[in-house]
Parts: structure tokens; C-alpha cells; sequence
């Protein structure tokens, strides 16, 4: 149950109630003030409570001093009493911030009284409560098993954009796998570029867009034609493939020509003829053309196809292969939306808080497509473990179980002996606190019960 559920259920309660309660009489309306909760009346009563606390402690002090009876407790005015139980139910209820602030909210749309909205918040946190965990529970066995056992239904396809084979997107298990081991390069790493105003409109500019995304080098779009006996070179262009990338042959001409500036050249109907002097020049011709082969014509670095998708009234460009730092530079991206499936360049570029936030969508989503409910708490407690030490570790023993302090631990994962005769080698000392080491040694484990001593005589 997410925290909106139980917000809402604890909601209908207290507002169901509301109905059923006899009319309030003037004289109780005016000592119970029916006024809508805001965080500033909550801040104005803490202040107003503190100055009485304050004079009331001068006010005993000085009647001490005077050797006079300290005042009994009934004589204290009833409604700053009232006032100061409302106060202290506010301070102890240990619900988060975000829920607190929900409570004030939905108490501004239905107008609840003081009274109703302190109910609201016992209610709310009962609820709460009931959904902690326990002490010595378990958690990670149990994250393990919720995410193991589903894990086992999912499929080994990959999926393709609506109408188009041209942008894959993994799902499945390889995608789980490739999460879970906090891979350096995703095996189909995609983009989402949203547009600024100007080109999200207009599909001409946005395809023109799209398309001077793709990395092209000049090996794809020029043709290479030796002729050894004349010692001529012609370059080819190939127009079928520069002209959807909107790219001009004038200028890969002279990219040409400056690239091999040390032999005679002539541009003549798309090729550029090279003639040389010696045989000899062949080699150094040869070494030339492959530096500026390698070369980028256009694009930006890694991605390789680009798709445009209407998506409501506007268009998106969706990418095969990924580079989101050179896309967040790039004029007509809309910075604050653009989106990429590769969690490592993700964490690289936005930090790593960022990354925690897509392991737990990424693991999410690939159980949602494929049908299966997990809580989001089981993922959100592995996207810590994963993220804690500040760079993205994945659950492999190059990852994790490699900077676990324990020599059982690391040697209970993989690779036994070696973790062993290297403890061995360095004297390392095992401290048997987590539940890995005590199954070895065979004590029982500091979990659930295991986490009580108690003697008896």
C-alpha cells in the first residue's frame, strides 16, 4: 500500500464521520476554534504554546522564591491545556514531511476543524504504523525472494517501437540482469529527447533535427575506387545517403581535398579524383584516407538511429544508442526533459541520487510490462544497496560483495578459496555479524528472534 492509499482511505474515514456527528453548540463552537489547519496556524499555536510554557515556569519560579504554594494543576486555564495535548499530538506524530504536509492540504479542501484533523492524523498514522517493518525482520532475504522468485516469469524478448524495427528497447530479464550488475554499457541503450516550443510543432524541423543527431562518419557515406595502374584515386560521395541527412556534397569535397592537400586533386560530379606522382605515394595516400574515414561528418557520438514519435500534440525524438551529455548541450533540447535508459551515464552526468531513481523505475517498469506487482520497497532497498557508496555498484563480486568488510561474506558469494587464502594471507579478522558468517559457523543468526538475548534462571 503506497502512502496516497492510506491517505485517502484515512480521508474517507474522517470526513464519512463527519456527517454522522451531532450539531455542535455555539458555546463549543467558540472554545473550539473551527478554523482550517495551515502550517502557519500549526507554527502560530507552537509559538503561542511556548510563550505560555515559558511565563507559567517564571510565574512558579517567582512563587517558589516568595515561599508561596506552587498553583495546582486544575487551575490551569482548561483550553491551554486542550491546546497543548493538540500541540503535543502534533510534535509526536512521526509520520514524514511529505505526508504532513498532505494532512494540512486535504484538511484546506474539506474544511475539517482542528478537532477532525488531529483524527485524520491518528488515523493516518495507525495506518502507518501498520505498514512498518518489524524490528529484526529480514529485510534483505525478503527483498531477494520478492524479486527472485517473479523473476523467473520474465521474458527473454526484446521489444520494438510501434511501426518502426528501427529502435529496440531490451525488456525482460536480460534488462533485470543487465541493471542488477550495474553494467558500464547497456546492451540497447535508448534516448527520449523532448523539444524546445519551436521545433515540437513543426515535424519538417524536428525531422531535420532528428536526423543531424545521427553519428556519421565519412566511411559510411564515401566509396573508395584504387586505380593502380593509371596511379589514380577516385573518391565517390554517395548522394543516396547524404541527402536524408541533409548533408551538403560540396562540403565533404573539401573536407577531402583539405585532408589530402599533398596531392593533385579535381571535384568533378560528386567524386573527388586524386592523381599521384610515385608508386610509392600509395601507402601515405592509404594512411591519409583512413584517418579522415574514421573521421565524424556530422551527429553526436553514440547514437546511431532516430525515430520521431508524436506523443500528444507534440513531437519527441527517440534514439537507438545514447549520449546524454553531448545532447543536454545541444540548442532546441528541452534540458528538463530529456531521458536516457543508460543508468551508469545517467548517475555520471545527473549525479548519483539520479541513478538510484532509475534503477528503481527501470526494475519497476520491466515488471510492470511483464505483468508481475512487486512493492517499489523491495527495488528502492536494492537501488540503495547499489548507490550508498556513491557510484553505482552492481550486485556481482566485482561490486558489492567485493567491499564487504567480512571474509565469510565475500567468500560465501563467489570464488571461495581465493577469498580465503587472501584473508589468510593478510590476517583479516571476522567479527560473525551479518547472517551469512553465523550459518557457517553454524550460531544462530542475529535476525528476528536471533536479534533477542534473554536469560533465564
Amino acid at each position: 500500500m503506497t502512502s496516497e492509499d492510506f491517505l485517502e482511505e484515512a480521508t474517507e474515514e474522517v470526513v464519512e464521520n463527519e456527517d454522522d456527528e451531532e450539531d455542535v453548540t455555539e458555546e463549543e463552537a467558540e472554545e473550539v476554534e473551527d478554523e482550517i489547519v495551515t502550517s502557519e496556524s500549526i507554527a502560530e499555536k507552537k509559538a503561542e504554546i511556548q510563550e505560555k510554557k515559558s511565563s507559567k515556569k517564571k510565574r512558579k519560579v517567582a512563587e517558589i522564591d516568595d515561599g508561596l504554594e506552587v498553583e495546582d494543576e486544575n487551575e490551569i486555564d482548561p483550553t491551554e491545556k486542550v491546546y497543548e495535548e493538540k500541540e503535543r499530538n502534533w510534535e509526536q506524530v512521526v509520520l514524514p514531511k511529505k505526508i504532513l504536509e498532505e494532512i494540512v492540504a486535504i484538511a484546506e479542501v474539506y474544511n475539517l476543524s482542528k478537532e477532525k484533523t488531529d483524527k485524520l492524523a491518528d488515523v493516518i498514522l495507525e495506518k502507518y504504523n501498520q505498514l512498518i517493518v518489524e524490528p529484526g525482520e529480514a529485510v534483505g532475504i525478503v527483498a531477494a525472494q520478492s524479486l527472485g522468485e517473479p523473476g523467473t516469469q520474465l521474458t527473454l524478448r526484446t521489444k520494438h517501437f510501434a511501426g518502426a524495427a528501427e529502435v529496440s528497447v531490451g525488456s525482460g530479464i536480460q534488462r533485470v540482469e543487465e541493471i542488477v550488475d550495474g553494467r558500464s554499457k547497456a546492451k540497447y541503450p535508448t534516448m527520449t529527447i523532448c523539444l524546445t516550443s519551436d521545433l515540437k510543432k513543426d515535424k519538417d524541423k524536428a525531422e531535420k533535427f532528428a536526423k543531424s543527431l545521427i553519428d556519421v562518419r565519412y566511411k559510411d557515406i564515401l566509396k573508395i575506387n584504387e586505380d593502380f595502374e593509371n596511379l589514380k584515386i577516385a573518391v565517390e560521395i554517395l548522394t543516396e545517403k547524404t541527402k536524408p541527412l541533409y548533408l551538403k556534397t560540396d562540403d565533404i569535397a573539401e573536407v577531402l581535398k583539405k585532408g589530402l592537400k599533398d596531392f593533385k586533386s579535381i571535384y568533378r560530379d560528386t567524386t573527388v579524383h586524386f592523381a599521384l606522382e610515385k608508386k610509392k605515394d600509395y601507402l601515405k595516400i592509404r594512411k591519409e584516407m583512413q584517418k579522415i574515414l574514421e573521421e565524424k561528418a556530422h551527429g553526436v557520438k553514440g547514437i546511431e538511429k532516430t525515430l520521431i514519435v508524436k506523443e500528444g500534440d507534440e513531437y519527441v525524438i527517440k534514439t537507438s544508442g545514447s549520449n546524454l551529455k553531448s545532447v543536454l548541450k545541444l540548442e532546441g533540447v528541452d534540458q528538463e526533459k530529456v531521458f536516457t535508459n543508460d543508468i551508469i551515464e545517467t548517475s555520471k552526468v545527473l549525479g548519483i541520487e539520479a541513478g538510484r531513481i532509475m534503477i528503481v523505475n527501470e526494475l519497476k517498469k520491466v515488471m510492470d510490462d511483464n505483468g508481475i506487482k512487486i512493492d517499489v520497497r523491495h527495488i528502492m532497498l536494492l537501488a540503495d544497496l547499489m548507490t550508498f557508496s556513491g557510484e553505482v555498484k552492481g550486485i556481482v563480486r566485482t561490486g558489492i560483495t567485493k567491499g564487504k568488510a567480512s571474509p565469510f561474506a565475500r567468500a560465501a558469494f563467489e570464488e571461495t578459496t581465493k577469498h580465503l587464502l587472501e584473508a589468510a594471507f593478510k590476517g583479516e579478522r571476522e567479527n560473525l555479524t551479518g547472517v551469512v558468517e553465523n550459518i557457517i559457523v553454524g550460531q544462530p543468526v542475529k535476525v528476528g528472534t536471533g536479534i533477542v538475548e534473554l536469560l533465564m534462571k
